[in-house]
Order: structure tokens, then sequence, then C-alpha cells
């Protein structure tokens, strides 16, 4: 029999677990710097773009390395950069020595070298390494040696990355080379390389272009491929600043595991087939990733090849496709269409009420989802396929097509907007995403139809960012598009599209239903149900999470509860509070907020809806300091103490109260068994939770229900 659930924990006011009382909590997850609005100052960017307004291609220009080749290269001969910033991966774990310990474990030879500059991390579990200084070690021939140091400096300023490369290109030369970025990673916002010893600080992309522009100087060539052993970085903003300093991009859509990428194999491979390219190199690199993860972490797997050269057209492409998004984005309607479309592709790292939202999806999804409102839609998905050379995909991404792209999923604040327009790939894209935080701002339909473009093109906030980086144009282009998104700011998170012809309410019949009026079913995206467990005293709501059992019909608007009274459990009968990150034709991913061991966290569990058993999939810490998407989920072990987790809310005002804790689990066995069956008997709580298609939620009102011994649900008048 299942248990009740356990003490109350009293705290102060909760951001709302449903989105419906706020914006998502943690302003700065973003990798932000207030003085540069996530754009380095120190260097011009590594390219200009000059667009006016009907243009019907990007006048891009991009910078050439300018260096002199040092004589007598061997033709065959590598070295490869590794800025290695071990953050909490390495001081918690260790996976940052781990990764140097497989590259010196490997058979190497003389002409292959890998220069790694370590930081970045509180401690090191490898002895020798400084917390307190960056380290240079040169790694060769199954042999390491520490070749420099540096003073102690925050990694995620671009001025350190671009004095190692600097150092680094003078000092080991080869006819290849190559630069691997690795840490945490969020995608095109937050960036990538979190220094844990300088509060999370990360390289944004304008300060991943800046270092790389700095060292280009110092460069004759570019680099054969420039990696990113990080989650989320391959993306389209991403591939747009590399495609200025590299022949190829390997990243990885999705989060990847803490053990990362195989660098024995990488190192063997080059030690093999020294006359390789970027292309060749990155399937090895892809394949044998793929090969070492276990099976939970394979599902959500995804790594790329990325051809930079292609880059160039693959912008011109997508910037006709977002000219024709944003003409058919004046319409309403259509602009509900398209948003519900690219709600429902792919989508990458967290992206729900609990976890937060990286707002990444994938490219190819979006562009298929408005394909029938853009022509160049096809024309898009034609050079996708051609600069994606190569990728491994798991079960759960078996469709993804190998480059995400920032869409607001989830509007989070005016700075994550701010920090969009610097890498926007075309002004309008960012038309569209303005037109839609418009519209997520809906007042009576004023600031919809009053939405004007003029900001970004003809000279605008835009052009200016893109073309004048340092400059104190770029300075005032920076303070003004601070003041400009603050609209956002004043948001509440509540949809004020989603409208009735009859409001939820319990039929004859004891069904719990509503129906949207047209403007209402236009606007609805998604909708689910939400389901509550009343407190002892009476007075709160117990959040048990969310279930798509929902009967809908999208053609008349109407929409009728199918909840049957199941849920998951502990096996000590305890019931987890879970809601939806992802769903399939035959599965379910949840996540679910426990405490493990003494530290909140997630856990990530995956339904078969063929026949209801679930699998554990491990503990998920979400979105971290600075915006670090944690690697993928952590396997639980014996011994572990789970508690699980609940937000709950006023039955009286509805606004949050509380965080209850349940009791103490320990799991003395090795797999965590999850129990999916019938809630005990009680009345219990449920209501409609109606995402519209900017992002926003309404909740209608909680409507006690009945549970009986028999397992008979009915609605209580």
């Amino acid at each position: 029999m299942r248990t009740r659930l356990g003490t109350r924990i009293l705290s102060a006011a909760l951001a709302c677990v449903l989105a419906c009382a706020g914006l998502a909590a943690c302003a700065d997850i973003y990798g932000y710097d207030e003085a540069t609005g996530g754009a380095s100052t120190s260097s011009t960017t590594g390219m200009t773009v000059q667009v006016e307004r009907g243009d019907k291609a990007l006048d891009i220009k991009r910078p050439t390395p300018g260096a002199k080749k040092p004589a007598k290269l061997d033709k065959n001969g590598w070295t490869v950069f590794v800025y290695l910033c071990g953050s909490d991966l390495e001081s918690q774990s260790g996976a940052a020595t781990k990764d140097l310990a497989e590259m010196v474990g490997a058979a190497g030879s003389e002409n292959i070298s890998f220069v790694v500059e370590t930081g970045g991390a509180k401690k090191w579990a490898t002895k020798g390494i400084s917390n307190t200084k960056l380290g240079r070690y040169l790694v060769q021939n199954g042999a390491i040696m520490e070749v420099g140091t540096a003073s102690a400096a925050d990694m995620g300023d671009p001025s350190t990355l671009s004095d190692f490369l600097t150092w680094g290109i003078a000092n080991y030369p080869a006819e290849h080379m190559a630069l691997i970025l690795w840490d945490h990673g969020g995608g095109s916002i937050a960036g990538v390389c979190f220094d844990e010893r300088n509060s999370y600080s990360s390289l944004s992309l304008r300060e991943l272009d800046t270092a790389l522009s700095a060292a280009l100087p110092s460069m004759w060539d570019k680099f054969e491929f420039i990696g990113f052993d990080a989650c989320l970085m391959s993306t389209l903003e991403a591939a747009n600043v590399l495609a200025s300093y590299g022949d190829y991009m390997i990243a990885s859509q999705e989060s990847e595991p803490g053990n990362g990428w195989e660098y024995s194999t990488i190192v063997e491979y080059l030690t093999k087939n020294p006359s390789t390219d970027g292309n060749e190199l990155g399937k090895t690199i892809c394949n044998s990733y793929l090969a070492s993860l276990d099976r939970n972490s394979r599902g959500f797997a995804t790594l790329s090849v990325v051809d930079l050269s292609e880059v160039d057209e693959l912008i011109q492409s997508f910037y006709r496709f977002s000219q024709e998004m944003y003409e058919s984005g004046s319409n309403q309607s259509m602009l509900a269409a398209m948003s519900r479309g690219i709600r429902s592709v792919d989508n990458f790292g967290s992206n729900n009420w609990l976890e937060g939202y990286t707002n990444m999806v994938d490219l190819g999804g979006l562009v298929q989802a408005c394909s029938a409102a853009t022509p160049s839609a096809s024309e898009v998905l034609d050079c996708l396929n051609r600069t994606v050379t190569y990728q491994v995909r798991g079960t759960y991404h078996a469709a993804c097509s190998g480059l995400s792209t920032y869409y607001p999923l989830k509007l989070q604040d005016s700075k994550e907007l701010v920090v969009f327009q610097g890498v926007a790939p075309n002004p309008s894209y960012l038309a569209y995403v303005d037109r839609l935080a418009h519209g997520a701002t809906y007042n009576g339909g004023s600031q919809y139809t009053s939405y004007s473009d003029q900001q970004w093109y003809e000279g605008g906030l835009w052009s200016v960012l893109m073309n004048n980086t340092g400059t104190p144009e770029a300075e005032e282009a920076i303070e003004e598009a601070e003041q400009y998104w603050d609209y956002v700011d004043d948001h509440s998170g509540t949809s004020e599209v989603i409208t009735f012809a009859e409001k939820p309410q319990v039929n004859d019949d004891g069904i719990y239903w509503f129906r949207l009026d047209a403007d209402g079913l236009e606007n609805a995206a998604v909708v689910s149900g939400l389901v509550y467990e009343l407190s002892e005293e009476g007075d709160d709501l117990i959040a048990l999470g969310e279930t798509y059992d929902v009967y809908g019909d999208w053609e008349t608007g109407e929409f009728y509860d199918g909840f049957e009274g199941e849920w998951l459990s502990l096996p000590d009968g305890q019931n987890l509070c879970t809601y939806v990150v992802d769903s399939g034709e035959d599965y379910v991913i949840y996540t679910s907020p426990i405490v493990l061991n003494g530290e909140d966290t997630y856990l990530r569990l995956r339904q078969s809806l063929d026949d209801g058993s679930v699998e554990v999939e491990g503990v998920w810490d979400g979105i971290g300091e600075g915006g670090a998407v944690d690697r993928t989920a952590t396997p639980l072990k014996r011994g572990d103490v789970i508690i699980p987790r609940y937000d709950s809310f006023s039955t009286e005002s509805g606004d949050a109260s509380a965080t209850y804790e349940g009791n103490e689990y320990t799991l003395n066995v090795k797999t965590l068994t999850i129990d999916y069956g019938y809630l005990p008997d009680g009345i219990y709580a449920y209501d409609f939770c109606i995402e519209d298609v900017f992002g926003d939620v309404t909740v209608t009102e909680a409507v006690q229900l009945q549970i009986e011994e028999d397992g008979s649900i009915y609605f209580l008048q």
C-alpha cells in the first residue's frame, strides 16, 4: 500500500512550478555579463555582416589567418589544443583528469601532440595539477610533461583562451591543428567552459569569437576542426561563429555523459592515420563516443560533424527562410500554426518547468514545422544535409538534423534575448523571435498588431552588434538593447490568449471538460492534466505532477480528462512528483524532484507506453549556475538515500505555499524499481494546464476528485 506524504518543510514563497506566477527563476543562468550584454568588447568580431531590408542575401565577410606558415612542418603532424576547464566535473568526479589519462595511456607517436591547458576547477584529482594557476601540458607518445604555467585566470574570459592559443601555436606548430573546448556547455545562450573558481563565468559565443579572432594573426591556416566536448553546442549560432576559424565543427546537440569523448581512440586513430582530415577524424570521434555509452545514455546521444565551409550557404538559405517565416507570421493564425509545430519538434537539454529551459530546438525540425508557409524550407534542408556530414543519434533523437538553434519555448527574461540578438543568424529571425515575445506579452492584441521590426534593419541594433564589437557604437547598442527588451521582464507568464466557449466544468456524467473558442483553439499548443493530493490539514494542494491522459479534439476544441488514477511511486509506496520531459510513440520521459544523499536533484524515469514498465535513467541536476547544463543522468548506486520532494499550493489562493518532503528511502538493491499502479483511495484534486503557442500557461480551477477502493474515480460537483 502506498503511504501518505511525510513532513511538511516550511519555506519562503516558491517560484510557481507551473510557471503561472512568473518567469523562470535565476536571471543569471545565461553566461550574461552586465557590462557587455554577453558580448566581449575587447576586440573586433571575426566576421562582418551587412544587410538592408529586402535583401535576398547577406553580405558576409570573414577574416583569414595572418601568419606565415613555418618552414619544414611535418605534413603528417598534428597538434590538438585542449582547453580543459575542469569545473565541478573535475572537482566532484575527476572527469577531466580521467580524459587526460586516456590521452596519456593511448599508444601515440612523436608527431601527434595534445597540448592541454588546465584550470577552472577548485580542486584536481590528479596530484601535480594546480588549482591556483593555469597548467600547460604536452601529451605525446604515451607521456605527459608540464611545459609551462600561467597565472590564475578566468577560463570564461576570452583573453585566457586567446593567450593559450597564441602561446601554443608559437611553441607547438603543426601542419594540422585542432581545438577542443572541454567542460559543461549551455547552448547558444549560455556558451561553454564554466569556471567554478570564478562564479561559473563562461565563454559566450561572442566571447569565443573574440578569443579566436585575437589568435587568428598567429595562425597560417584554419583549425582542422574545433570540437566541443561539452553539452548542447552543435548549434547554428556556434557554427556561424566558428566558420571563420575552422574547417569542421564536432559537437553534440544534446547533453553528454560525464566521461565525454574517447580520447584514447582519438590518439590511436591519429597515430595510425596522420594524413586524415577533420571530417574523417570526426567520424571516428562520433562512432567511438556512441560505442562508449551505456544503454541509458546511448538513447539520448547525439554527436555531429559539421562542414564549416558550407555554413555561409546555410546561413544565406536560412535568411531567405527567415524572411518568409517572418512575413507569414504577420498573420496571427499562421504565427500560431508555425509556433505550435515548432513546439513539437526535438529539443535538447532541459525544457520543462522544474529543471529550467535551454531553448535549444532542432534546426531541421524547426524548418520542417514551418515548411507550409516557407517556400525556402526545402532549400534550407538541402543545405543542412550538406553541412552536417556525419552524425550519430540515439533512439530518442533518431530524427534530429545535427544542428540546433535558439527558439524561445519559454521566455526567461530580457537578458536571454540581449544575448541572442548578439548571435542571431539574421535580422528576420530575430524579428520573428521579437514578434513572438510580443505575442507572449499580448494585451488585447495591441502589442502584437502594433509590432514593428524597424530596430533590426537599416543600421539597427542587430547590424551594429554584428559589425562593431568593441566600439562605442556597440556599447551604446548594447545599452539600448537592454532597455528595448525590458518589456519581457514585466511579463507574468500567464497566458492571456486562451479563451473558452465553455469554461472548465464537471458535466452530468462526472467528467471534467472544457471547450475552447476559435481564438483559444488557435493559440493553444499543449493540454495536460495536473494532479494533487490534499494535505492532512486540507489547506494545501500537494503537487503530484503532470499527466498527458487528456482526450482532446483539435477540430472542435473540446477536451476531457482521461485520468485513470495510476501514478509512479517508490518501492515503499511513496508517490513521486513527476513532470513530462519528452514523449514519443512508445515512451514518456519524466523528471521527479528528489533529495539524494542530502542534495536537491531530479530523478529521470522512462516509461514504456506498451506495458507501463518504468526504467530509472538516473539522476540529473538540470541547469546549474551560469547556465551550465549537467551532463547526462548519473546512475543510482546501492546505499543512496532518496527523499521525494513536492511543491504545494494554497487551496484558498492558489499561490505557491510550501515545500513538502517525503520519507527517506534507502536503495538496498542494485536497481531501483519504480511501481506504476493505482493511487490509494481518498480525495485528490485535478486541473487542466493549457500551454499556448507563446509558451505561457493557463491553469484552470482545481476540482476535487474521489478515488474509491475499487479504483472508481469521479469528480465532486
